[in-house]
């Protein structure tokens, strides 16, 4: 397992912390089946992949709007780059499989990418909600 969530990487609100499991659950298979030249599982995964981050980040930054997030517009273009560079990944796959280039261009996306703007990034955002938790205990799961 080349991609582990741990509680160091917790921001402290459930639904978020869920679904950066998730995330790095997928992401973690997804190297494996690239790793294993499997196709059809690599693409099953990417496909996910390009859905859950986009109702990953709504949820993330329907919390930002909703408690003021002073880091928002920050915030908000690190997810698109992320997209970007997953929608990127997935035209490659498309175009020519796993690759070894994509493999490595994965593991940088998620090891590097994904490890840091959650620790940093997200922990942040942890921080601002844990201050505004009446705010968060109103909003609807």
């Amino acid at each position: 397992m080349l991609l582990q969530w741990t509680t160091a990487l917790s921001v402290g609100v459930d639904e978020i912390d869920a679904q950066h499991q998730e995330l790095f659950r997928r992401v973690d298979r997804l190297l494996d089946a690239m790793a294993r030249n499997d196709r059809s599982e690599a693409a099953r995964l990417l496909e996910f992949l390009l859905g859950y981050v986009d109702v990953h980040f709504d949820a993330e930054e329907r919390l930002m709007a909703d408690t003021g997030f002073p880091d928002a517009t920050r915030h908000i273009q690190e997810h698109r780059a992320f997209r970007q560079a997953v929608q990127e990944l997935d035209s490659d796959f498309l175009l020519d499989g796993p690759t070894g280039r994509l493999v490595v261009a994965l593991e940088q996306l998620a090891v590097g990418w994904l490890k840091e703007h959650v620790y940093f990034t997200d922990v942040s955002l942890g921080r601002w909600l844990s201050t505004q938790r009446p705010a968060i205990s109103a909003q609807p799961a």
